[in-house]
């Protein structure tokens, strides 16, 4: 057979025609389970006993989460063994990646998205998951990642301004770099 048979100009198209099927019948079976993965931080499930006040993030009372306010859980408590409250949050070490390996531009070095390697989430590390309720789960989850984005912000602000002053070139938002930071996490 060739080419303008059948409706297809060439190859490529007859394959594009069929990724745009496949495409279009997985979103929309995937439409039918959306509700199912989201959170709802007005949850009572998530507090335990007392039902939480607000759906809002910003306005979410993270301290009564359980387990919030012991210590053990607090996003900020532990970087891979070091201690995050101490550690120097733009750095070479720890802020973007730019590299002469990684990414080419015109056979220079690039730098990634700037986006911090290290997050304040040790609380998602220590989420309980013996004798866990799955029907919770995505609520649990959706304010466990909002009360470590709420504290990895709170860490960053400060440090994100004085790093602006020292870098003249660096015109990224502290939401950006946060948004940069958890696309990693999903």
């Amino acid at each position: 057979s060739s080419a303008g048979t059948n409706g297809y100009s060439d190859a490529k198209d007859f394959l594009d025609k069929i990724g745009q099927q496949v495409y279009d019948k997985v979103k929309e079976e995937a439409a039918t389970y959306k509700d199912d993965l989201k959170g709802n931080l007005a949850s009572s499930s998530i507090l335990g006993v007392e039902s939480a006040s607000t759906a809002d993030p910003c306005n979410f009372e993270y301290h009564k989460l359980i387990g919030a306010n012991d210590g053990n859980r607090h996003p900020c408590e532990s970087l891979s063994g070091k201690d995050a409250k101490k550690e120097e949050r733009f750095s070479n070490t720890l802020g973007g990646q730019c590299t002469n390996k990684k990414m080419r531009s015109g056979g220079e070095g690039a730098c990634a998205p700037y986006r911090r390697l290290h997050l304040c989430s040790h609380n998602l590390e220590s989420i309980e998951t013996n004798n866990y309720d799955s029907n919770n789960a995505r609520h649990k989850l959706l304010a466990e990642v909002c009360y470590a984005a709420k504290y990895e912000a709170e860490s960053l602000i400060h440090d994100h301004a004085q790093y602006r002053v020292k870098n003249t070139d660096f015109n990224t938002t502290i939401c950006t770099v946060l948004a940069r930071s958890f696309a990693d996490i999903g």
